[in-house]
């Protein structure tokens, strides 16, 4: 049986500072004895779904609705996952309500020929049967989730920024929640996540679906013939063996919070580097071990670095509102406000060209050029004048002690940062600003508009975040876990961020990958 989610993270770092690598990490778990079937069980149920995230709860209620019996088991503290904490805005495509309205063109097939397409960065090499099977459902989401309880404000059809492109639906909820807005609130509410997940856990319960926190699956229980027949939950220090009459659904989400095995995903994932979410919920991977010890193939990580790694500035927290016990927002820097600063790093060197832009033309984008930096130290700096402008302030609430500093001059900036190159590279950086030419990095004329030379002067970190990771195993085009011979598992499912090998789309991207998951598992029991 797998250690406690303590005791795993406690033995993942051990083992990182002795020097073992993330793979002997992993296969010290894979060797640990795995249970067998007890002579009696402590709960049973037909459905277990490891996870409350949107995956999780896409299981949930759709299995629910196919008039299973359903457990969700959740391992932290709170309700929900980054999805109640994300900003409330989900892109639909495949030929919605509101894109009609809005005289958007597509379809199912429309939605198909773009996840398949050469030109599909986000979903490049996608196995053409379970790309298929999310064209054909996640059209239907809108509609499914307002028959849930769910409500939508309105209707945006260009991008939110250089992260976030494409067509967004947003949510409603009369209540700010736990994670930070990018669409401010109106008569018609709040755009949060709160306004997906809170309507179906509400559904969900009224259907009678059961949801117990501070209990964490660890392994999956299969009889003598592989089938999935129960699962291991650790939950206030004692074990818990639970039967799933009908099958198992593991939805825990990636192994972002866990420093050592995200490794696994992209070795320049460093201990500098926070992951999104935390400490409202943190990722150890246990689902995907789970999926593993249970006969599961680990798939390629189909991460991309606008959707593995984000930015944030002036806070180690990912996607908190101002006041929040979770964590300082940070300053809001992206777009054109780049014009006003440049990014340094440890040094005091610019890094990169400051252009909001995922295609910077140079064979690279910010990540790469961000995660190769030494010891992933960056900075932004810019003077009081853009600070004025944009109403920047260093200190909290706004942003968190020892990431932001303020100094009369750019002299005693630079010492106060360690940055022993500043003073010439802000020198050399005003030049270029005279100029209209960037020779060092080719920031376009357009955006070389502001000089960093009016005191006091600012310098604030940019912390890089782990994000999504699409990191699992491998399954088939109804979530069926796949074993090494590439055959389903019997009775075990995996979804969200525990299905690799592609990019579900964001939190209803990996919603209806557990809809279709939990009706399956249901009908095929």
């Amino acid at each position: 049986m797998l250690t406690s989610r303590r005791d795993f993270l406690c033995t993942a770092s051990a083992a990182a500072i002795a020097g073992l690598s993330a793979r002997e990490v992993l296969a010290a778990e894979m060797k640990k004895a795995k249970p067998g079937v007890p002579a009696k069980w402590d709960m049973t149920t037909d459905v277990v779904v490891a996870g409350s995230g949107p995956s999780g709860m896409g299981a949930a209620v759709a299995a629910v609705d196919a008039g299973a019996q359903v457990l969700v088991f959740e391992k932290g503290d709170n309700y929900g996952g980054c999805g109640i904490i994300c900003a409330g805005i989900l892109q639909l495509e495949g030929g919605t309500r509101f894109q009609k309205e809005h005289g958007i063109k597509d379809s199912p097939e429309l939605y198909y020929q773009r996840l398949t397409s050469p030109k599909a960065k986000d979903h490049h090499g996608m196995d053409p049967k379970i790309a298929w099977q999310m064209a054909q459902r996640f059209p239907e989401f809108l509609d499914w989730s307002e028959k849930h309880g769910v409500k939508y404000r309105s209707f945006q059809a260009e991008a939110v920024d250089s992260q976030h492109s494409g067509a967004w639906h947003h949510l409603s909820w009369p209540e700010p929640g736990e994670g930070a807005m990018m669409v401010p609130p109106n008569k018609d509410g709040y755009v949060t996540g709160a306004g997906l997940m809170i309507p179906l856990k509400n559904y969900f319960l009224e259907k009678g679906g059961k949801i117990l926190m501070h209990h964490k699956v660890t392994d999956v229980i299969q009889d003598e013939t592989g089938r999935a027949v129960g699962v291991v939950v650790e939950a206030d220090g004692k074990t818990l063996n639970v039967r799933a009459k009908k099958g198992v659904i593991l939805a825990a989400g990636s192994w972002k919070a866990n420093k050592a095995l995200r490794k696994l995903s992209d070795g320049r994932f460093s201990e500098n580097m926070i992951s999104t979410g935390d400490p409202f919920v943190t990722p150890d991977g246990s689902g995907i071990i789970a999926a593993m010890r249970a006969g599961g193939m680990l798939a390629r990580d189909y991460s991309k670095a606008t959707s593995c790694v984000r930015r944030k500035f002036g806070t180690a927290h990912y996607n908190f509102p101002m006041g929040s016990k979770w964590g300082a927002p940070g300053l809001s820097c992206a777009g054109a406000r780049w014009a006003q600063l440049i990014f340094t790093n440890k040094d005091g060197d610019r890094f990169i060209r400051e252009v909001d832009k995922w295609d910077l033309g140079i064979g690279y984008n910010f990540y790469d050029a961000a995660l190769a930096q030494p010891e992933q130290k960056l900075w932004i700096v810019y003077d009081d004048e853009t600070a004025k402008r944009f109403r920047w302030s260093t200190q909290p609430p706004m942003c968190e002690e020892g990431l932001a500093f303020d100094a009369p001059t750019i002299e005693e900036l630079a010492k106060v940062t360690g940055q022993k190159n500043l003073v010439e590279t802000v020198a050399r950086y005003n030049k270029f600003v005279d100029a209209k030419k960037d020779d060092d990095f080719g920031k376009p004329a357009e955006m070389l508009t502001k000089k960093i030379e009016k005191g006091p002067f600012h310098a604030v970190r940019c912390i890089l975040c782990v994000h999504n990771l699409c990191c699992g195993v491998a399954v088939n085009e109804n979530f069926q876990v796949l074993s090494y011979a590439m055959e389903p598992v019997p009775g075990l499912c995996a979804v969200g961020e525990n299905a690799g090998g592609f990019y579900p789309g964001g939190v209803a991207g990996g919603m209806t990958t557990g809809r279709i998951a939990g009706e399956f598992i249901v009908k095929n029991a």
